[in-house]
């Protein structure tokens, strides 16, 4: 089946048209809330009205399954284009606004089929709480507070840990009131590996959390992975055509855990990490005594884009 137009992601690249730029990390999951797409999203470029890419899709050879959206970015001949993989689950009976201080809840079609799924909310706190289904399928959990409460579902593969799903939902205001700045979301200006360690111990330290020391021997291991990863174009922990982390860790670390982000930049895919539960579960373990960080980028596939890589472990000897 090729891929399918869908009203969401065309209200959703009408959007960004009018806007006039195209948001990053978690300002784009949010955008994407507000017209009712809560699935996961493949691309968004902004195309020549003639161009091979976009002509291929709207005709279906692209050979592609998934979703996709478009609109006319003015001025101009462009295309504002959004595309969508087939998602493996979806919220359903979900509201992108509630109100602060009362239960968002939701239904996931498809969650039963994910392999060993978990689900997790990350409040605006920085917290991370995981979350069940009751016997009727039915998720819950309350917003305690103003501020944009992250959901997000991960399934384990061959490959490991996989994101099914990411979405926001807002307490206390709309998609508006974050673009407006009166709700914030996580968003990094690190712009550089020891940025990123600095902002991540900051964090650490205002939860009382001890710090992560420094590790070039890490540092070596994450810049090892990270070109892999770019190179390969893979997003997987494990696979056939890449490097895994447990492959090239020294002898004597056994504990150990490694996230992997991209963005445009390292402040978007390190922003992106801050609102995945999952990943900011891992970033604030006290089991870690030490990171190393790196990035490479990926010309081909994902049109240049930064691949981060955080390797952390204990027993680290220098």
């Amino acid at each position: 089946m090729p891929s399918q137009r869908i009203p969401q992601l065309d209200s959703l690249a009408s959007d960004i048209s009018l806007m006039g730029y195209i948001p990053s990390g978690g300002e784009m999951l949010v955008l994407a809330a507000s017209n009712n797409w809560f699935g996961l999203l493949s691309s968004v470029k902004l195309l020549p009205g003639d161009s091979d890419e976009l002509n291929s899709i709207l005709a279906g050879t692209t050979g592609k399954r998934g979703y996709f959206g478009s609109a006319s970015w003015t001025p101009g001949g462009d295309v504002v284009l959004v595309t969508a993989p087939q998602p493996e689950c979806l919220p359903y009976n979900l509201e992108p606004s509630v109100a602060a201080g009362s239960e968002a809840v939701f239904y996931l079609d498809g969650f039963e089929l994910l392999s060993d799924p978990q689900t997790a909310v990350g409040t605006p706190e920085l917290e991370v709480l995981e979350i069940y289904p009751d016997s009727t399928g039915r998720f819950a959990f309350s917003t305690l507070s103003k501020g944009v409460y992250w959901v997000e579902v991960m399934q384990q593969t061959a490959s490991g840990p996989s994101i099914a799903l990411l979405f926001p939902v807002i307490a206390g205001g709309t998609a508006a009131d974050v673009f407006r700045g009166t709700i914030e979301i996580p968003v990094s200006e690190a712009d550089s590996p020891h940025k990123i360690l600095h902002e991540l111990n900051d964090i650490r330290r205002s939860r009382e959390i001890p710090i992560l020391e420094p590790s070039k021997t890490l540092d070596s291991l994450a810049s090892t992975r990270a070109g892999n990863l770019a190179f390969s174009g893979s997003f997987s922990h494990f696979g056939l055509n890449t490097i895994s982390l447990p492959e090239i860790l020294p002898e004597g670390i056994s504990v150990y855990g490694e996230n992997i982000g991209r963005g445009r930049g390292y402040q978007e895919a390190w922003s992106m990490i801050l609102i995945s539960p999952f990943h900011l579960q891992t970033c604030m373990s006290e089991t870690y005594t030490h990171a190393g960080i790196s990035g490479a980028v990926d010309s081909s596939e994902y049109k240049w884009q930064l691949v981060l890589v955080q390797i952390f472990a204990s027993g680290v000897d220098e």
